[in-house]
């Protein structure tokens, strides 16, 4: 009985982690534009996004500071590639591609966690984790090639920044299973957070959000949309991701990308985003290829 609850408390956990962070590529566009007019820097949307998620977890910060002597290290590591680098890159890239490019690219973190975990940290690679990595290669530069506009394709080098961001996730994931899995969930968020939050806190002054929202009319609602995007997909998902590292493996935890694609092609078209055939087959292609390397990890 405990055994079947498990499973549906990793299953449900993975289902919200999908539902909040597909809707999180949609609230940087909010955050980053009002109508196709810029609003938000990547910069300010950034700094904006740490500091207000780390502001919201720091409470917590009363109960659980003492295990960063012992633990900083990691936790130094899973803040910088699991929010703090990702957070700039994420946002730049959406200066330039739609949201639910970002969105399909971002259902790469499964194959980088598996790579990461082999290079690294000893993890078994079988060859039909390989072979699931290429597959879901060709797909993501597929979905590169393939971004369209006005029907003609376009090349932009802006789509290589989510890729390297679900490297860091990735990167991040590994090192939460293997060193801090022993923490509480909500003790390695509020810590990993504070070794980036108070960095975007200096940035929200240094990059002029304050005059921002002061002189532009929608310079307040996209700095709500930003508090959204901080509150739910980087403070509460971060609690939520680390419970559902703690168990599991990180590559089926990672899996959860392979639903955000999905909520965040829906948002992307409720938005009038144009999404063809060919990236469809590709999404089928980068979906594969995860798909194989899942079913790797259930071998014995």
């Amino acid at each position: 009985m405990q055994q079947r609850r498990d499973e549906w408390l990793k299953w449900g956990l993975l289902i919200v982690l999908a539902l909040i962070w597909g809707s999180s590529f949609i609230l940087m566009k909010r955050g980053l534009f009002h109508e196709g007019r810029p609003v938000l820097s990547p910069w300010q949307m950034a700094t904006a996004r740490l500091a207000i998620a780390w502001l919201c977890l720091s409470p917590l910060l009363l109960k659980h500071a003492p295990l960063l002597k012992k633990h900083w290290l990691p936790l130094l590591a899973t803040g910088v590639l699991g929010n703090g680098i990702p957070a700039f890159l994420f946002a730049a890239a959406q200066t330039r591609i739609d949201s639910s490019l970002s969105g399909m690219l971002n259902s790469l973190t499964p194959l980088f966690t598996l790579l990461v975990g082999a290079a690294f940290f000893g993890n078994r690679l079988r060859l039909i984790h390989l072979i699931g990595i290429l597959i879901g290669l060709v797909g993501a530069a597929g979905l590169i090639l393939l971004k369209t506009k006005d029907g003609l394709p376009t090349w932009s080098v802006y789509a290589l920044l989510p890729i390297i961001g679900t490297a860091c996730y990735g990167c991040s994931a590994n090192i939460v299973k293997r060193h801090l899995h022993m923490l509480p969930a909500a003790a390695t968020a509020c810590l990993a957070l504070t070794f980036v939050g108070p960095i975007g806190l200096a940035g929200t002054y240094t990059t002029g959000i304050p005059i921002t929202v002061a002189s532009d009319p929608q310079g307040w609602t996209s700095l709500g949309f930003v508090s959204l995007l901080a509150i739910f997909s980087s403070a509460l998902s971060l609690v939520l991701w680390n419970a559902l590292l703690k168990r599991t493996s990180a590559v089926w935890a990672s899996s959860v990308t392979y639903l955000m694609p999905i909520v965040a092609i829906g948002w992307g078209v409720l938005d009038k985003e144009v999404l063809s055939f060919g990236q469809m087959a590709m999404i089928l292609v980068v979906l594969s290829g995860v798909w194989l390397v899942n079913r790797a990890e259930r071998m014995p």
